[in-house]
């Protein structure tokens, strides 16, 4: 059996090592979109507020990890999806044929249809080179403004309260993490 998973973050690694552990025979491919070890989105607002390095959001520590569990990690984003050949088409050229597909890609952040936002000192926080970016502007004294206070933007705005910035929070709906809190 040939089992490909798109996503490399929690929900991928962790349906790549139980299959290994049901399966010790099978091929198991992850392919995860980044240049970047797996790692935890939710860890990003922890390496933002200096409670953790970049290490510290990686899934897994040990060198080596999926290659011991033959375990094959692609670093591509995959463009396309042919079922009827059961055929992903990598962005790199290449292509990784399955039996089983799993996808598990998350979910992406929301950006709102307002003009400029694709200007430059312009950041979105979901990716570690996001988190690069933001932590090179976001110095004490600077002057940031955080869009969305749901339940990732109150952690992010924690992160940035301790980087000691001038943060001006605006949010859309009428009181902070409105998905989990009544009126």
């Amino acid at each position: 059996m040939r089992y490909a998973i798109i996503g490399a973050g929690p929900a991928g690694v962790v349906a790549a090592e139980t299959l290994r552990a049901r399966d010790s025979g099978g091929e198991i491919i992850l392919l995860g979109g980044e240049a970047e070890p797996a790692y935890s989105r939710m860890a990003i607002p922890y390496l933002l507020a200096g409670q953790i390095d970049e290490s510290g959001t990686y899934l897994r520590h040990t060198q080596g990890h999926f290659e011991s569990l033959s375990i094959q990690y692609v670093q591509d984003l995959v463009k396309a999806l042919d079922v009827e050949s059961r055929r992903l088409i990598l962005k790199e050229g290449g292509s990784v044929e399955f039996d089983r597909l799993l996808i598990a890609c998350g979910s992406h952040p929301v950006k709102p249809q307002i003009e400029g936002l694709d200007q430059p000192g312009i950041h979105h926080c979901w990716t570690l080179e996001d988190a690069r970016s933001i932590a090179k502007y976001a110095t004490a004294g600077s002057r940031v403004v955080l869009m969305g206070a749901g339940f990732i933007g109150s952690i992010i705005m924690e992160a940035l309260v301790r980087r000691k910035v001038k943060l001006t929070l605006v949010e859309m709906a009428d009181r902070m993490v409105p998905r989990m809190m009544d009126q």
